[in-house]
């Protein structure tokens, strides 16, 4: 059937199709159904069966209205006048409709549900028919007060998807209220003719608060982030937090993992994109975690309640050397109290400032990892004299070249040959000269403890 033709079959219900219908001639599938008189309920789709034909404006044949294309001014006004009249008990209706189909609307606060949610119901029914006499969309300046309420559902933490669903929840309990209070087919052909209203008022009410949610919601999330760091930077430095803390709701009770890393410089890109690998992996890591984060690495204080294992931690490194494309490090130490803060940050810098200096790979690392290597790092006799040791073989790289090969194996003469690609009689005689140049011999084991020792030092030495 053409979309022009005019309307000659019969529809279902036994009524003629009139030519009124905007969709004209569209058929679909669906069940014979009846007019309803004006105590049955109306305009409710009956439930779908199978295989019968129906008018696309089954809804409207079906209650005997005749849609028209432009609804006069006067019959919005009159629609809007009536509901005016009942507005207290449509917002009452619109209040229950979203309580009974939201739950988490159902958990809020007694004053809220008493006093605010029916404010914001009235607030959306006369915002709705200013618009509706008018003929018109809401402004943008009228809609301040919906917005207000958006802000604090997202303070509240409510899921935008529900916020927004309220919305809709509402618009059909207040329609459901006034189709009710309707009786005679002038009355249903106002309140069809208002559908366009509805749907435009919702198109430009959802967008707005959706906006509104979100800013607050990315506001809400920098300024948590912002204490976090600042939390985190004085507990680092031992200075007071507690009162920034209470007021973000932090709690600072028992102890802390405190974990320092560090990031070598990506080959590509700039720091921005580097923090927001790293802030993220930080979330995902806890969403207690505290932290301050800033070019080059950072601390991150992980409350022991949490329980994050070892591989968890690992994982942090692992994904953020992975993200960045570039070597990443950290050094972990306990602190019992935010008293022992301090210090352990103080420890655990310094284990991640060994592990990046000695190339080790990605991984968290502990004192028990790096304990000799820590020692060695600290200023004194004992390394002053280690650096020496090493004095005669500057000038000759092939001798520490052989030292360094004969430790990298355990030891093995064969295997430490073979990393050099020199026979095993080459390697011998090098070792020999080192013991004839420095006066101790590698091949002794408590000999070659020293050396292992020396080059930690030296090492340590060349990169500070």
């Amino acid at each position: 059937m053409s979309s022009t033709a005019p309307h000659r079959a019969s529809c279902r219900c036994g009524k003629a199709w009139h030519g009124a219908c905007h969709r004209a001639g569209a058929m679909k599938s669906g069940p014979p159904f009846v007019h309803r008189t004006g105590s049955e309920p109306w305009l409710h789709a009956p439930k779908m069966l199978s295989g019968t034909a129906y008018c696309a404006d089954w809804f409207v044949c079906a209650n005997n209205v005749r849609m028209t294309a432009a609804p006069e001014p006067a019959a919005l006004e009159d629609l809007s006048g009536q509901v005016w009249d009942v507005l207290p008990e449509v917002a009452r209706d619109v209040l229950a409709g979203v309580l009974g189909e939201v739950p988490s609307y159902r958990e809020l606060s007694a004053e809220m549900i008493g006093r605010d949610l029916p404010r914001a119901a009235e607030a959306n029914l006369r915002l709705f028919l200013r618009s509706l006499a008018e003929r018109r969309a809401p402004r943008a300046d009228e809609l301040s007060e919906l917005i207000a309420v958006a802000v604090r559902r997202a303070r509240d933490g409510i899921p935008l998807d529900t916020v927004l669903s309220v919305y809709h929840h509402g618009a059909v309990a207040a329609w459901n209220s006034v189709a009710a209070t309707v009786t005679t087919p002038q009355q249903r052909e106002q309140l069809l003719a208002a559908v366009p209203y509805v749907l435009g008022y919702l198109g430009a009410v959802t967008p707005g608060v959706a906006g509104a949610y979100l800013r607050e919601r990315q506001d809400l999330h920098w300024e948590q982030r912002e204490a976090k760091r600042a939390v985190a930077q004085a507990l680092v430095h031992g200075t007071p937090a507690d009162l920034l803390a209470e007021r973000f709701g932090i709690s600072l009770d028992g102890g802390f993992q405190v974990l320092v890393f560090r990031v070598a410089e990506p080959a590509t890109g700039g720091t921005r994109p580097v923090l927001r690998i790293v802030q993220s992996e930080i979330d995902a890591v806890s969403g207690r975690a505290l932290s301050t984060v800033e070019r080059g690495g950072g601390v991150l204080l992980v409350p022991v309640a949490e329980g994050e294992s070892a591989t968890a931690l690992d994982t942090f490194v692992t994904r953020v050397a992975q993200g960045i494309g570039a070597r990443a490090v950290a050094g972990l130490a306990l602190a019992a109290s935010v008293d022992g803060i301090p210090a352990a940050a103080e420890e655990a810098g310094e284990i991640a400032r060994l592990a990046f200096q000695l190339g080790r790979p990605a991984a968290v690392y502990r004192m028990a990892d790096l304990a000799l290597q820590y020692q060695l790092a600290r200023p004194g006799p004992a390394r002053t004299w280690l650096l020496t040791l090493l004095d005669p073989l500057r000038d000759q790289p092939h001798l520490l070249d052989a030292l360094r090969a004969l430790l990298a194996n355990d030891y093995n003469r064969q295997q430490a040959a073979a990393a050099l690609v020199v026979h095993r009689n080459t390697l011998n005689y090098r070792l020999n000269r080192i013991a004839t140049l420095t006066g101790y011999d590698p091949n002794r084991p408590d000999h070659a403890q020293l050396f292992a020792a020396a080059l930690t030092a030296c090492d340590l030495d060349a990169t500070e």
